[in-house]
C-alpha cells in the first residue's frame, strides 16, 4: 500500500509541471548511438509522443511484434475506407513503412529507452479509429508493468472529420478510459478538439467537446504555422537553390527570412489557440502535441525557426501541461535530432539541429523576463538568487538596459545561439538545392560573461546570480 501511495504522489508531481518534449513520430526507426549521446548531452527531461501522429491508425505493438505492430490488412482496412491518410498520401507508402518494420516491438524500446533515460515520461496515442480497447490496454498494461512512465493517453490523432458525429468518437474512446479509470487512474486523458477554427465543422467539433460531461483531464491541440499564415514570407523563399556558404552574400534568402522573422514574431499563434482553448473548455488542461512551422522545407532548421520555438517553449510551458514539438528524432528537417541529406557532408549521420539547442536553452530558464531593444529592466533586490531575461533578437546586435545594483551582483552571463544570417542553419535547409554547400554555423551554445550587449541573430538567455 505504501508503495502505492508513493508511485500516485510521484505521477501526480510529475502532472502538475509543465512536460516539454517532442513528437516521437520516426523516433525508434532512427534512434541511434549517436542520437542517444545527444539525448544524453541534453541532460534535460522530456517528455516523448509514441508513436507518433497518423500511424495511430495502424498501430497494434503488443499483438503484433514488429514495430508499432502495423498489417497490411490494416493498412488495406483504411484506405478501403478512406483513400488516403491526413496528409495526403496513400496506400503505397504506409505499406512501405509496414513492410519497413524490424522484427521486435517498439514497446520493447521504450522499455529500454526508460531505464537510459528515467526521468522521461510517455504519452501514448490510442488507436481507436482502427482497433478495440483491450488491444489498446495490452500495450499500455506492459508499458506500465515493465515500469515506464505513461503519464497520459491521447484518445487519437486529429480524429476530427473522421467521424460523422462527436457521440461515435465518444464510443470509440470511452471504453479505454474506463479500463483506464478502473487500472491506472493516475493516467491522465486526452481527448482532441481542433485548431482550424476556419472549419464550420471543427466549429461544431468543439462546441460538442464543450458540452461533453465525460470523465477527461486535457484538451489536445496541434498548431503549425503554414501558408495560410504567412503567404508572403514562404512566396519570397528561393526553394532548391544553389547556397555556397555563409560567406556568401545572398539578399534574396536576407529579405525572405527577415520578413519570415517579422511575420511569425508578429502573430501569435500557439498564445492565442492558448487563450481560445482555456476560454472554450473550462476547468481542463492543455496539451500541444505537436506544433512547428509547416512545410519544413521552408523554415526548418533555420535560426529563425529555432528562436521562435524557444520563445514559445519559454512562454507557453506555464500554460500548456505538454508542449511536444514536431518533432524529437526524424529523417527530417523538422527534427531536433535528424539525419543528413545528400547535402549535408555526411549523408547518414544524425546530427542535433538549431531546435535541440533551443529546446536546452528554453529547458534552462526559470521564470524568465522577456526583453527588447526599447525596453528598461530593473534586477529586483531581494527577491531569486539567480534572476533570468530572455531574448530573440532577428536584428543587429544592441545594448540592453538592464540595471542592476552591482553591489548585489556576483555574476552575469549569457547562453544564447547566434549566426551570420537568420537563414543560418545546422547543416541541410529546405531552401538548398542541387549543388549546395551545407552551413552548420551553429553548432552549439555559446556561454559568456554579460557585457550588456545582445548579439544580433541570435536568441538566448541572460542569467544574473546575486548575492
Amino acid at each position: 500500500m505504501k508503495k502505492l501511495i508513493y508511485l500516485l504522489l510521484c505521477f501526480s508531481q510529475a502532472l502538475n509541471a509543465q512536460n516539454l518534449g517532442f513528437n516521437g513520430a520516426g523516433f525508434f526507426e532512427n534512434y541511434d548511438g549517436d542520437v542517444e549521446k545527444y539525448l544524453l548531452d541534453m541532460n534535460q527531461p522530456f517528455t516523448i509522443r509514441v508513436p507518433g501522429g497518423a500511424i495511430s491508425k495502424f498501430h497494434d505493438p503488443y499483438n503484433v511484434k514488429k514495430g508499432w505492430g502495423m498489417t497490411d490488412a490494416n493498412v488495406n482496412d483504411w484506405f478501403s475506407k478512406t483513400g488516403f491518410d491526413e496528409d495526403g498520401n496513400g496506400l503505397e507508402k504506409w505499406l512501405r513503412k509496414t513492410e519497413e518494420q524490424p522484427n521486435h516491438s517498439y514497446l520493447d524500446d521504450m522499455i529500454k529507452l526508460q531505464k537510459t533515460f528515467p526521468n522521461m515520461q510517455v504519452i501514448y496515442v490510442l488507436n481507436i479509429l482502427n482497433s478495440n480497447a483491450e488491444k489498446n490496454m495490452q500495450a499500455i498494461r506492459y508499458l506500465m508493468q515493465n515500469n515506464v512512465k505513461v503519464v497520459g493517453v491521447e484518445a487519437g490523432n486529429e480524429v476530427y472529420g473522421k467521424y460523422a458525429s462527436f457521440n461515435e468518437y465518444v464510443n470509440d474512446f470511452d471504453p479505454i478510459f474506463k479500463m483506464l479509470d478502473k487500472e491506472y487512474p493516475q493516467i491522465k486523458k486526452g481527448i482532441v478538439a481542433g485548431a482550424n477554427l476556419n472549419r464550420k465543422d471543427i466549429q461544431k467539433w468543439n462546441s460538442d467537446i464543450a458540452n461533453y460531461k465525460g470523465n477527461y483531464d486535457a484538451i489536445i491541440l496541434h498548431y503549425y504555422y503554414t501558408k495560410a499564415q504567412l503567404e508572403e514570407a514562404y512566396n519570397m523563399i528561393p526553394l532548391r537553390t544553389e547556397y555556397k556558404g555563409e560567406n556568401t552574400s545572398r539578399q534574396d534568402l536576407e529579405k525572405a527570412y527577415q520578413k519570415a522573422a517579422d511575420m511569425i514574431f508578429s502573430q501569435d499563434l500557439l498564445g492565442e489557440g492558448v487563450t481560445y482553448a482555456n476560454k472554450t473548455f473550462p476547468g481542463k488542461a492543455i496539451w500541444i502535441t505537436e506544433w512547428n512551422t509547416k512545410p519544413s522545407e521552408m523554415l526548418g532548421n533555420t535560426l529563425v525557426n529555432a528562436a521562435w520555438q524557444f520563445k514559445e517553449l519559454v512562454e507557453l510551458r506555464s500554460r500548456v501541461e505538454f508542449l511536444l514539438v514536431h518533432n524529437g528524432v526524424s529523417p527530417d528537417k523538422y527534427g531536433m535530432i535528424s539525419k543528413s541529406t545528400k547535402y549535408d557532408s555526411e549523408s547518414a549521420t544524425m546530427l542535433p539541429r538549431t531546435g535541440y539547442w533551443a529546446y536546452i536553452l528554453a529547458s534552462e530558464i526559470k521564470n524568465g523576463t522577456a526583453i527588447n531593444k526599447n525596453g528598461k529592466y530593473s534586477v529586483p533586490l531581494g527577491g531569486s538568487k539567480e534572476m533570468y531575461y530572455y531574448f530573440t533578437n532577428m536584428d543587429d546586435v544592441y545594448k540592453a538596459n538592464i540595471d542592476v545594483q552591482s553591489s548585489s551582483l556576483i555574476s552575469a552571463t549569457i547562453h544564447y545561439v547566434s549566426g551570420k544570417h537568420l537563414y543560418s542553419a545546422a547543416g541541410t535547409t529546405g531552401y538548398m538545392g542541387k549543388g549546395s554547400k551545407p552551413t552548420y554555423e551553429i553548432t552549439g551554445i555559446k556561454t559568456e560573461s554579460f557585457t550588456g550587449n545582445i548579439p544580433g541573430c541570435a536568441f538566448g538567455y541572460i542569467v544574473y546570480k546575486l548575492k
